[in-house]
């Protein structure tokens, strides 16, 4: 194929891409394109690239220096082709394809600065994603330690409450004792030790025909945290466990004794060291004793 010949076939090509394809050069290329499979690949391409172009908007003018290089260039390439005198269609198609070049180098110049620029903010954008993340594991460990903090507050407001209920329990306990022990007609009882060596005593204070009564113990030594002292009633036919206690380190503690019926019923009472639960074998004991 002849220079000439293929320059013609460029420039019907790029007419045919652009859509300004003179009507009297329609004939020549249908028949290119049906005996050039190449032909065919390249006029696909072209428009392929022509569809591009409404997308570019708005174009980027390229830098004056780029833009005469690429001129010059196209101008020298003209100028050693010095393409032969060409029918009058093809003379009218062929300065298309120069347009054509001019046009796509600067859609080449225009997606490359777009390009650049879109590698630009993806740059900032992952940035802000660091910061962005960065922040939320700081927050999600300010966020841990608030809530380790109301754990940590939330077990000392436990404690506090269980100690306000103690505190409670005992102020009502020292009330009753109080009102018990200083009441008119209240009956007092005696329980002494059973060993010599023994100072402990007790001083038992009940109403006759009421079931309630209050020890108050003093001089027993502390236990073992595997015994306790444990107080009986005896009416002479059974014997009754009413309660168990333990000492402070002065050796003292009160007792309040809630009978199966009235204390005055029983005529023994008494209080025994033992184990502490039934599953811990041990000797029993007693040191107290009193009648009433």
């Amino acid at each position: 194929m002849h220079h000439s010949d293929q320059e013609h076939e460029q420039s019907l090509l790029a007419a045919a891409a652009l859509g300004s394809l003179d009507p009297s050069d329609l004939s020549a290329l249908e028949q290119l394109l049906a005996s050039s499979p190449t032909a065919r690949a390249e006029l696909q391409q072209l428009r392929e690239t022509v569809a591009l172009l409404p997308y570019a908007a708005p174009p980027a003018t390229p830098p004056a220096h780029v833009r005469a290089r690429l001129l010059e260039r196209i101008a020298a390439d003209q100028a050693q082709r010095a393409p032969a005198p060409l029918p009058a269609p093809a003379r009218r198609a062929g300065w298309l394809a120069p347009a054509m070049l001019a046009m796509l180098a600067v859609v080449v110049i225009f997606f490359g600065g777009l390009t650049l620029s879109l590698q630009g903010q993806v740059a900032a954008l992952s940035e802000t994603n660091r910061q962005l993340l960065a922040a939320v594991t700081d927050l999600r460990q300010a966020v841990a330690a608030n809530e380790a903090q109301q754990a940590q507050l939330a077990a000392q407001l436990a404690r506090s409450e269980q100690q306000i209920a103690r505190l409670n329990e005992q102020v009502a306990h020292e009330r009753l004792l109080v009102s018990f022990v200083s009441a008119p007609g209240v009956a007092t009882r005696e329980l002494r030790p059973t060993r010599a060596d023994l100072t402990a005593r007790g001083e038992m204070y009940m109403y006759p025909g009421e079931s309630q009564a209050v020890v108050v113990f003093s001089g027993l030594p502390p236990l073992q945290p595997d015994r306790v002292y444990r107080f009986w009633l005896s009416d002479g036919a059974q014997r009754i466990a009413a309660g168990t206690f333990h000492v402070d380190a002065a050796g003292l503690a009160t007792l309040v004794v809630n009978a199966p019926r009235e204390v005055n019923a029983f005529t023994e009472v008494m209080v025994t060291v033992e184990p502490a639960t039934d599953a811990v074998p041990g000797e029993v004991e007693v040191i107290l004793t009193g009648t009433l």
